[in-house]
């Protein structure tokens, strides 16, 4: 045999014993699922937020924020802007990693009136990155979720769909007789 045949054999043998490696630790094969953490996976399940009872009527934001994530800090402005305009018909829940004492601090200081706080742990709400925002119906069913710091776009999308604009009355056509219709 020369050179050049044991130099093809050897690569052979360490080729199939990295192929063995692999297969035997399951990496090669590895199917890779839908995040659990994502967004698309919270929609139309069911949360529980610890100490919270869904009033059965009236929709609830829940923030999954920390007091660590600068992108939180940055957002509380429009989380100040969305508990002064929701004037009571929503209700916001702010859930925080962080111990109850830190976690109400940091929600008092950010000036978020109204704001039931909760201490708990994210991914108990279903949440794995802040800041999310949880829109969730009467019965703690996710209706929408938003994650991350929002643009001015998306805040408004944001306040559209959580404070829809009062529908006003319309008032009837008037057929050519002037009866209504």
């Amino acid at each position: 045999m020369n050179l050049l045949d044991r130099i093809a054999n050897i690569a052979v043998i360490v080729a199939v014993v990295v192929f063995l490696i692999l297969v035997s630790r399951n990496e090669l094969f590895r199917h890779t699922p839908v995040n659990p953490g994502s967004a698309e996976a919270l929609v139309g399940k069911t949360i529980s937020v610890p100490g919270v009872t869904f009033s059965g009527g009236q929709d609830s934001l829940v923030l999954g924020i920390s007091s660590a994530c600068h992108f939180c800090k940055d957002s509380l402005p429009f989380y100040r802007q969305i508990t002064a305009q929701s004037q009571g018909r929503i209700n916001v829940i702010a859930v925080l990693p962080q111990p109850q004492s830190e976690a109400e601090a940091f929600v008092r200081d950010a000036g978020l009136a109204g704001t039931q706080v909760i201490s708990a742990p994210l991914a108990s709400i279903g949440v794995y990155g802040t800041p999310t925002l949880l829109l969730v119906d009467g019965h703690g069913k996710v209706k929408t979720v938003w994650v991350g710091k929002q643009d001015d776009a998306g805040q408004r999308k944001i306040l559209a769909a959580l404070l829809p604009p009062a529908t006003a009355a319309v008032p009837r056509s008037r057929n050519a007789k002037g009866k209504r219709l």
